[in-house]
């Protein structure tokens, strides 16, 4: 016993702000107070009465029973303070919404009452919280959720980086700290880290930056090393993956790096990611293989100069990858927000179906898998039956691929379970991964022609790791549409007893919707209509399509127009949930809860729950 005391938790700090309310909706500072916290309340809760959900806007006082005071004006404000060790209260409002709460309460209590102490006036413009496992919430146990921590700074400039797409008012972001400050933090979020137990502190940062950067991260990593052996998944731009760093790294394992490459060129990267030092990247291939870390080569086909240039160059760079044993190849087609560029840099989908295409070609003769992202455009292009078992790649050296699976199989059994679509593929595989079994025999359509092979779990080498790979090696084209989706939908409308259903989904999920929802039995009723529409994304704006970042501001606006130019009012809209899966309060990335879309519409909207479908 050294005599000496633990050493204190991090506070989360928080500012409080004390002027009065520029969304204040009733001069009355009292009246004002209780429809404050009330907004922020209903953001959080939805009230029960006999069992029933409960939907309400407004409230009346007992002393006054004749006037009705509607609670929702602007949305409960996330001003935060510039104030040096005060967390980010726009985070907050994403990902913990009850300490926007607390800070709504506070203001609005402030604004009414002074706070005193030993008699005298106590000014006060913040606060922090106590007991921090009262604010453990469920995780998923993946150490990022540690030491993402330490990734608050860069060491490129990619001018593709999305993060400088993002606009000021966006509920993602990166607090500007020392590394101090963030080391603070880490070790107390390690302190309360249980992947055992499934829990953690909730989250509070939407993104991440270089975590190599920190002057700590090895202590970081160390440390949390003693706490889980769960896999390092590590994202990095490869600036300092040198002999040194990438041998600790090793020293850690599991790691598995997800290596933003971008190109083999050293010219090239240096343009597209201002990398003074571009060969320390470019070199690290062959030091990880040599030192056993499985990695993932991340390309961004951004069209510097021609579309002609950046496909020639992809093909040089996946080539270049594959001869370094990758363990796969991801292209992430690029896409930039009007707070990007208010110009047209080029055409998405000339770029997009150009880059789809040469992949095609690419693997024919590339041994690594690779994979577009997002894998559904791919699919909608050239795919005219969805959500298919098709293999587009095995990871070298894995159990599928030394059972002699090829690219183009068709997997239509698993010992004897039959596959019928592509999510189904992927948890058999995922199950029998997980088992204590020895070997698997797995049918094939290939040709045309049904072909019984046996595969041997426990038969690999490098770069195929059964810490890191999920389904034996075998990469299908995403995780494809969950069939049991339409079960929870049916249930959804039968609840409302709807029969005309407005349901908004995105460019790249509808024809696989469109058609599970045509083979269905459940849908066959002549009495419902189940309308499938696109919302644009207007807040992001840009060259941006996809449905996972809409906001609610864009399915209102879309609704309301929909309303009308169709004449028709619909009994029911429902919303795929992935737009809110961020967080777990069901929040779009601004920090706005999707209940505000039934109260500016006035038609009931449901979330369907879902597994965002961009990988």
């Amino acid at each position: 016993m050294t005599g000496k005391s633990p050493p204190e938790d991090y506070f989360f700090r928080y500012p409080l702000r004390l002027e009065p309310a520029s969304n204040a909706m009733y001069p009355n500072a009292v009246t004002e107070m209780i429809r404050a916290q009330l907004q922020c309340l209903l953001n959080l809760v939805v009230p029960v009465a006999g069992g029933q959900e409960v939907k309400i806007d407004g409230f009346k006082l007992l002393r006054d029973r004749d006037k009705v005071y509607d609670i929702f004006g602007k949305k409960c404000d996330g001003d935060h303070s510039e104030k040096t060790g005060y967390q980010d209260i726009k985070n907050a409002t994403l990902y913990e919404p009850r300490i926007e709460l607390i800070k709504a309460e506070l203001e609005s209590l402030l604004s009414v009452v002074n706070l005193e102490r030993e008699s005298e006036a106590v000014e006060v413009d913040g606060f922090r919280l106590k007991n921090l496992r009262d604010w453990l919430v469920p995780s998923a146990g993946d150490p990022i959720e540690v030491f993402g921590y330490a990734g608050a700074r860069c060491d490129a400039d990619c001018i593709f980086c999305y993060n400088n797409g993002n606009p000021s008012s966006l509920s993602l972001g990166v607090l500007k700290r020392s590394p101090v400050e963030e080391w603070d933090e880490v070790m107390t979020r390690l302190k309360y880290f249980s992947a055992e137990g499934g829990l953690g502190l909730f989250p509070s940062l939407g993104s991440i930056y270089e975590v190599l950067t920190h002057p700590r991260i090895f202590e970081i990593l160390r440390k949390l090393r003693e706490k889980t052996p769960a896999v390092f998944r590590i994202a990095t731009n490869g600036t300092r993956l040198t002999p040194e760093t990438i041998s600790r790294l090793a020293a850690l394992s599991p790691v598995y790096l997800y290596l933003s490459l971008n190109s083999a060129s050293p010219a090239r990267r240096r343009r597209l990611m201002k990398d003074k030092k571009p060969q320390v990247a470019i070199g690290a291939l062959p030091l990880l293989r040599e030192k056993g870390i499985p990695y993932a080569t991340v390309i961004v086909p951004w069209p510097l100069d021609s579309l002609a240039e950046t496909l020639e160059d992809l093909e040089r760079t996946v080539a270049y990858a594959d001869k370094h044993d990758s363990h796969l190849i991801q292209i992430n087609l690029p896409g930039y927000s009007q707070f990007f560029s208010s110009k047209k840099l080029y055409d998405l989908n000339e770029v997009w179906s150009a880059t789809a295409a040469r992949v095609r070609e690419l693997r024919e003769g590339t041994s690594a898998p690779i994979v577009v992202m997002p894998s559904l455009f791919e699919e909608n292009l050239y795919e005219e039956r969805k959500n298919r078992s098709e293999i587009i790649g095995l990871v070298n050296n894995s159990p599928a691929a030394r059972a002699g699976l090829k690219k183009g199989d068709e997997i239509i059994k698993v010992n004897g379970l039959i596959v019928s679509c592509r999510p189904q593929a992927r948890d058999i595989l995922a199950a029998l991964q997980q088992s204590k079994m020895n070997s698997a025999k797995i049918t094939v359509k290939r040709e045309g022609r049904l072909l019984d092979l046996s595969a041997s779990l426990h038969d690999f080498s490098y770069p195929y790791s059964d810490n890191v790979d999920r389904h034996l090696g075998i990469v299908l084209m995403g995780t494809g549409f969950r069939v049991s989706y339409l079960e929870k939908l049916k249930e959804m409308i039968d609840g409302y007893r709807a029969r005309h259903v407005l349901f908004l989904s995105s460019a790249l999920i509808r024809p696989s919707f469109e058609q599970a929802l045509a083979e269905s039995p459940l849908f066959a009723s002549g009495h419902l209509t189940i309308d499938v529409r696109v919302p644009r994304n207007n807040f992001f704006s840009g060259n941006i399509f996809m449905g996972d970042l809409l906001v609610v501001q864009d399915f209102i606006d879309y609704i309301k127009e929909y309303l009308e130019k169709d004449g028709r009012r619909p009994d029911l809209v429902v919303i795929p949930s992935s737009p809110f899966n961020l967080g777990a309060w069901r929040r779009d990335l601004t920090g706005r809860a999707y209940l505000d879309i039934e109260r500016e519409v006035g038609i009931p909207v449901e979330l369907l729950d879902c597994a965002t479908v961009y990988d």
